[in-house]
């Protein structure tokens, strides 16, 4: 067991340089990595690529949280040096679902080392902070483990990092021009206007557009979108969301099919549509995203949301509502409720 303590084992530090020195192959899965370990270890990931062994290392939450520049340049380097020895090395990034585990992998010409646990590959995680990361002796838990690191670099979940267009930090922008404009346009009314009391409406339950990570309210969180022109794989838009209607609501005789206007309980209009089978998709009409800004910006107002967090059960707990609430108007009007 490694902790950081010495007298819980010490730093995993000593422990990974190590079995660099003594490997002929590496192969780490990590949520971070911070630039002077990256920096520290270069030589060392590049000296097993060059004697034949593979030599890899994924960061797993890089895709949708960005990195720095430097950070960036660093591991592109990395990545470029790597595949110049071999095509089985490289630097990868999780492309479908975020990666929070901490995996070592180290090839013996006999047999392989294995540590799991709380340790990011970075200066706190192997030794600043108090963790806790045990080396793995079990030989069926070895080789689920390595089973399971193969699946998680092989395309299915990850890509290489040339491949992807990882956000750098102070450079994304949350909000496209487009879509900028097309949000300031929305026209604006007094939500006061209105007196919903007696109206017919319709609640749309959305803890099963949370269930999981990729769901449509995280889509964000879903496989990025190919250019297949360059190659190269984007994050889709943060703001971008649309929520299904279970089939108990679209079929309801006030669920509204097709385009409608939807008066916010904030005071905007936003032209809306619902389409799909049974009309169920529902989503903004000129942009996908011009509904998630609206609702995820209300999560944002209230300090339950950050950026690049997934939107969970939880979360709209706290914020105090689990569903849409549409409240017919007329034929074709809606105030919606968040």
């Amino acid at each position: 067991m490694y902790t950081n303590i010495k007298k819980f084992g010490g730093d995993f530090r000593q422990i990974l340089t190590k079995e660099f020195n003594s490997s002929k192959g590496v192969t780490i899965a990590s949520g971070y990595a911070s630039l002077d370990i990256i920096n520290f270890y270069f030589p060392l990931f590049i000296r097993i690529a060059k004697s034949g062994g593979t030599s890899r290392l994924l960061l797993g939450m890089a895709f949708y949280e960005g990195l720095s520049q430097k950070k960036l340049d660093a591991i592109s380097n990395l990545n470029r040096s790597l595949k110049q020895e071999n095509d089985r090395s490289g630097v990868f990034v999780t492309n479908g679902r975020r990666y929070h585990g901490k995996v070592y992998l180290f090839d013996k010409n006999e047999n392989s080392t294995l540590y799991v646990g709380s340790s990011n590959f970075s200066s706190s995680g192997t030794s600043g902070n108090i963790e806790c990361t045990i080396p793995v002796f079990d030989s069926n838990q070895k080789d689920t483990l390595i089973e399971f690191l193969e699946d998680l670099y092989s395309p299915t979940y990850s890509i290489t990092i040339d491949k992807a267009a990882v956000p750098i930090h102070g450079k994304k922008k949350l909000i496209v021009n487009k879509v900028s404009r097309i949000w300031k346009k929305l026209k604006k009314y007094n939500p006061q206007a209105h007196s919903i009391k007696n109206l017919p409406k319709i609640e749309i339950p959305l803890k099963r557009s949370v269930v999981n990570e990729k769901s449509n309210l995280n889509v964000y969180f879903g496989k990025g979108r190919l250019n297949r022109k360059t190659g190269i794989v984007k994050p889709r838009p943060w703001y971008e969301i649309e929520i299904i209607a279970p089939k108990y609501i679209n079929s309801q005789n006030e669920y509204p099919k097709g385009d409608f206007l939807a008066y916010t309980d904030d005071g905007l209009i936003i032209p809306m549509r619902t389409q799909g089978d049974y009309f169920k998709n529902i989503r903004s009409k000129d942009s996908l995203q011009i509904f998630g800004i609206w609702l995820k910006g209300k999560l944002e107002r209230a300090g339950v949301l950050q950026k690049y967090q997934p939107v969970t059960i939880g979360l709209l707990e706290e914020y105090g509502r689990d569903k849409l609430t549409l409240y017919k108007l007329e034929e074709g009007k809606f105030f919606m409720e968040f």
